[in-house]
């Protein structure tokens, strides 16, 4: 589900389509497939916020990390094995094909450079050059309902509770023995807003939600000693929020919205702004004579390496560096439309190599447009706000013209880089950074896990301030943004979080 965000000064796109995963198995439905943790320092940092955040650790997060994982690497080693899962319900395995020919003498070239090789970017280390790992099953996209929910979906719970009204939509199995499906799921709704106690108005206290289903409105309670547990991800799970009197002040205000606890919901948005190098290929059947037959998205290789903070190409210090803030990708199928729009070949061949900030320095922001649930947020990402966001992409950048100049790319296999012929300074470099830039769709930071003081929303348990029965599960929380694709790092927090819930209802009973 696509919103348009806003331009800022900083990019000078006229807007870009956002993308969400507002679909059965959130993101990793649509996602790019490609199993990546982050890096072992990310969750430090989270946990490094306060004494009660160390639940956050590495050591805690790899825990999850492994247990969500059911890897299918062919004899895997010692080291492999200790940092992998293999028992999990969300199936990962390495590529099921062999890469294009000239992916190969690309990765030839990457080495020239001096970047390390790298077998495992979940390891001991993250630097290097190296293939991926995906969430495939037998050759396939494996999702995390696949995983967790399909099993789910099949339970039945007999005598439970009373059903949540009679003649309602979700009203579950009708055979007069009292039996109810365990997990009921319903697509085609909208969540409108979280129901609160108004007896208890002083408390702000969930007890259920609103949600709109084939143009009606209606209301679902929770449980005795249940939560109301918000996973809209990082764009709808802040809008909820705010919509219920969750948020900034002035925006809930402006919107005629009473506030119930003021908190800086919506701020500290983060993503992986990327920036893509498209060449035309000579030969004819290079990149296109077997892309049926793919079994990725389209990356043949990836590289982590430290970017140059002055915009020039980065050094052997540099690509050993084991703090990399760069992800490079290089493969035969992801191109730039827009170049090709601006720069028309007769070229049927191509081969991109695109660069993502992992670690970016400079932080968004989105807020409510109305008080209407179904109208989108103003989203602001403020893409190199920070000048070092700029020149460490502006660095990769140039590292990524230069390989593809290299020969036997060059020669035997013609490569032409398209949109760089008068692109000889630093000046030109940040027009084309900044006009060509779009989102790696890695949203997070929203609804930030830290104390309150210090910006957080919700606290180390995932629960909201200033509020009782509710919680907030996914990518939104993230304090800061992991140092790669964000499907792991949130099936991860959803295994923490599981395991904190069921340790407060029983609390509870």
């Amino acid at each position: 589900m696509a919103s348009t965000v806003n331009p800022t000064e900083e990019v000078l796109n006229k807007g870009f389509s956002y993308p969400r995963g507002k679909v059965i198995g959130g993101y990793s439905t649509v996602n790019a497939l490609a199993y990546m943790r982050g890096h072992k320092a990310d969750y430090e940092l989270w946990a490094a916020q306060d004494p009660e955040y160390i639940i956050w650790n590495y050591y805690h997060c790899l825990e999850a990390f492994k247990a969500v994982e059911n890897n299918a690497r062919k004899n895997p080693d010692v080291e492999f094995e200790k940092y992998h899962g293999f028992n999990g319900l969300l199936y990962v395995q390495d590529p099921a094909v062999d890469e294009f020919d000239i992916s190969k003498d690309v990765f030839k070239v990457v080495r020239k450079f001096g970047i390390p090789s790298n077998k495992d970017f979940n390891g001991a280390k993250q630097n290097g050059v190296g293939r991926y790992q995906f969430t495939m099953k037998d050759g396939k996209r494996f999702t995390l309902a696949d995983g967790y929910l399909k099993d789910a979906l099949k339970k039945v719970i007999v005598s439970p509770p009373k059903p949540f009204i009679e003649g309602h939509p979700h009203a579950l199995v009708n055979d007069n023995v009292g039996k109810f499906v365990a997990v009921n799921v319903k697509s085609s709704t909208h969540m409108l807003n979280i129901i609160w106690d108004e007896k208890k108005k002083d408390e702000n206290v969930a007890i259920g939600v609103k949600y709109s289903y084939n143009g009606k409105d209606y209301n679902c309670y929770i449980a005795p000693k249940g939560e109301v547990i918000i996973c809209g991800g990082a764009i709808n799970s802040p809008q909820i929020l705010m919509l219920s009197g969750i948020g900034p002040k002035k925006n809930l205000e402006d919107n005629s919205i009473k506030v119930r606890k003021e908190l800086p919901v919506g701020h500290k948005l983060r993503d992986h702004p990327f920036c893509i190098i498209t060449a035309t290929v000579s030969v004819p059947g290079s990149t296109t004579g077997s892309i049926l037959n793919y079994s990725s998205f389209g990356v043949d290789f990836v590289s982590f390496y430290k970017g140059n903070i002055e915009g020039k190409i980065p050094n052997r210090e540099e690509f050993n560096d084991e703090r990399p803030d760069i992800q490079q990708y290089s493969g035969a199928v992801l191109f730039d439309k827009g170049i090709l729009d601006e720069y028309p070949t007769d070229k049927k061949e191509f081969y991109s190599m695109l660069t993502a900030l992992n670690l970016p320095s400079s932080v968004g922001n989105l807020e409510l447009r109305s008080s209407d649930p179904f109208a989108h947020p103003k989203i602001f990402l403020n893409y190199y706000d920070k000048p070092e966001d700029l020149y460490r992409m502006m660095s990769s950048l140039k590292l990524s013209r230069k390989i593809l100049e290299q020969p036997p790319l060059s020669t035997d296999w013609g490569v032409k880089v398209i949109g760089l012929d008068e692109v000889n300074d630093d000046k030109e470099w940040e027009k084309y950074i900044r006009k060509r830039t779009t989102s790696s769709a890695h949203p997070c930071g929203t609804v930030k896990m830290a104390p309150e003081f210090k910006g957080g929303c919700v606290n180390h348990r995932l629960q909201v301030y200033g509020t009782k029965n509710l919680r907030v599960v996914d990518a939104s929380i993230f304090p800061t943004i992991p140092a790669g694709n964000l499907n792991a790092p949130t099936a991860m927090v959803a295994w923490r979080a599981s395991k904190l819930i069921k340790e407060d209802y029983y609390k509870k009973v």
